[in-house]
């Protein structure tokens, strides 16, 4: 006859087998030119292309991928003042410093190789 092993037990046993599943596969760390891309499609896509090979659905909206936007000498300086005073009809934007860096990090990640 099968035992009876109760409420308790089992949400034990459940519980046990989810964290050794949890703790078995750590989460991947995400690059800053990942944060920068997710930042990128939510915060600039409707002007920008922010993919490879895109056009900007604003016709002066440079695409991230061009050498313009990839010019790194000074680009992160350059994209925190763009967000925190806007340019030409770009509005401001709200930016931290981290997301300032993010973005950088993907634009440059556009001319890799």
């Amino acid at each position: 006859m099968p035992r009876d092993l109760g409420l308790p037990s089992l949400l034990a046993a459940v519980l046990s087998v989810a964290l050794s599943a949890c703790a078995s596969t750590p989460p991947k760390p995400v690059s800053p030119a990942a944060r920068g891309h997710d930042l990128a499609q939510r915060a600039c896509s409707a002007c920008h292309a922010v993919e490879p090979g895109g056009t900007s659905p604003r016709g002066a909206a440079p695409a991230f991928g061009s050498l313009e936007m990839r010019h790194t000498a000074g680009l992160e300086g350059r994209v925190a003042d763009l967000a925190r005073q806007g340019h030409y009809g770009m509005p401001p934007v709200q930016l931290s410093s981290e997301d300032a860096r993010d973005l950088v990090a993907y634009i440059q990640s556009l001319g890799a190789p």
